[in-house]
């Protein structure tokens, strides 16, 4: 009698596993394959250039202004929120003033958006040790030119 209700309860747990299946693919039915993506696409026409920084600075401005000089559009980004993942950008620019939003949106530009040329500034010379773990190309300095950034950032190499 045991050995019974041991086999029914392990059918139970696979039909189980199958029903859970079959509700994950009704919910998800479409899975972006990101290599067909870039058979069909050519890479140079994603979208140019992410920018996060202060919509309303001078500074974020200059550099997209920099960037179309060399026929690359940008889009200027200050809120991680409202952040489009369905977008696709071949640049990503972290300039705000706080290393964690930098960090973040640097994470988030690798990860979830497969950017590989990106950018950040390091405002506090002790955050230099993150930007150097995580592999993000970065920049510090009190002053710095949008053409020091936007010629720094066309001039990285993808890992």
């Amino acid at each position: 009698m045991d050995y019974i209700i041991a086999v029914l309860m392990i059918i139970i747990f696979l039909i189980g596993f199958v029903f859970i299946d079959k509700i994950y693919n009704i919910a998800n039915p479409v899975e972006f394959n990101k290599n067909a993506f870039y058979q069909f696409s050519d890479y140079n026409s994603l979208t140019g250039a992410l920018i996060y920084g202060d919509k309303n600075s001078d500074f974020c401005t200059a550099i997209s202004d920099v960037l179309k000089q060399y026929n690359i559009n940008s889009e200027i980004l200050n809120d991680i929120n409202i952040l489009d993942n369905s977008s696709s950008y071949k640049y990503l620019v972290a300039v705000s003033k706080s290393d964690l939003d930098n960090l973040t949106i640097c994470a988030i530009g690798r990860k979830m958006m497969d950017i590989n040329n990106i950018l950040a500034i390091c405002n506090q010379k002790y955050n230099k040790k993150i930007y150097e773990e995580n592999h993000i190309a970065y920049l510090t300095g009190d002053i710095l030119s949008a053409n020091e950034i936007a010629h720094t950032l066309l001039n990285l190499r993808a890992e």
